[in-house]
């Protein structure tokens, strides 16, 4: 039933990149080009949550929902139009989780609001890198679908989370250097780093690669995505026409703090296995940035 709601001659493109990894960058990149379309939402969370990997993203927006609600005035006149704004797009995006999760109908309704005939629909959603063979078998059912995987430098990307956490826990922290370097220390004492999924690239890989036949997937590395020559490759995968991405055009780039050294030390020792198994599968290819850190890594 789900195949009836997806237009026929289209491809469905997931983004599952992985957190900060350019992913909203890409999304504004493809969104100059009228041969995409894509939903109101950015980031749908649809297959982590009913996938049951995802129950905050859930909770959250229905709390959401719940605070505005009671935030209403029993009056006429603008005090509730923002809210009532907010209401109606959050119900909107909360209608993809009504459905049995076999039918999707709610989900691919939602996607294709406002579609015009483009030859591909785009469901950017970095979380979806956390999910099993059987949900990237479920997604990839759904008609002609294709899969984007963004890949950047595991220290590199796992800096920028925490640097984007404590931003998100304590905009105004007093020394935002040492809360990130906190927080850093604690997810090594904790042994919780070798543990996030996200950061597991070597899993994900397995698991698409499972169910997913490899001309259908496309890897890309953070450290190339910001050139034309490789927007133009993605442009080739999704079949469409190739655009040029604005020069000045960076998102999220989040608040500065330094990597000490120790720190990176550490985490070089924990990514160990992500280095050598992307060195050895895309070999010269890699960026000279994971090529450097794993240098570094001293044996043990």
């Amino acid at each position: 039933m789900a195949l009836s709601l997806l237009p026929e001659n289209t491809k469905l493109a997931y983004c599952i990149g992985a957190q900060k990894a350019g992913t909203t960058w890409l999304y504004e990149t493809l969104r100059t080009s009228s041969q995409i379309h894509f939903s109101r939402s950015k980031e749908l969370h649809y297959f982590n949550v009913i996938a049951g990997k995802s129950d905050q993203v859930y909770d959250l927006r229905m709390n959401t929902v719940k605070t505005l609600a009671k935030e209403l005035v029993s009056e006429r006149g603008p005090k509730n139009r923002r809210n009532l704004r907010v209401l109606s797009e959050l119900a909107d995006l909360l209608s993809i989780y009504t459905d049995a999760p076999e039918h999707h109908e709610a989900y691919l309704s939602y996607l294709t609001q406002g579609f015009s005939g483009q030859p591909v629909i785009c469901d950017i959603t970095p979380a979806y890198a956390i999910l099993d063979a059987k949900d990237f078998s479920e997604m990839g059912s759904l008609g002609e679908s294709c899969f984007i995987f963004i890949l950047r430098d595991p220290i590199d990307r796992m800096w920028s989370q925490i640097r984007m956490a404590v931003s998100a826990d304590a905009a105004q922290v007093a020394d935002f250097q040492t809360a990130c370097e906190a927080r850093a220390q604690h997810l090594i004492d904790s042994k919780r780093l070798p543990k996030l999924e996200r950061a597991n690239y070597r899993r994900t890989m397995s698991e698409l690669e499972a169910v997913i036949p490899l001309h259908r997937i496309k890897y890309v590395f953070y450290e190339d995505l910001f050139h034309a020559h490789t927007v133009r490759d993605i442009c080739t995968f999704l079949g469409i026409s190739p655009i040029s991405p604005k020069a000045d055009l960076r998102s999220n780039s989040g608040r500065h703090a330094m990597l000490p050294e120790h720190l990176k030390h550490s985490f070089r020792e924990t990514f160990a296995l992500q280095y050598d198994f992307i060195l050895n599968r895309f070999g010269a290819a890699t960026p000279a940035r994971w090529q450097i850190n794993s240098a570094q890594r001293v044996p043990g």
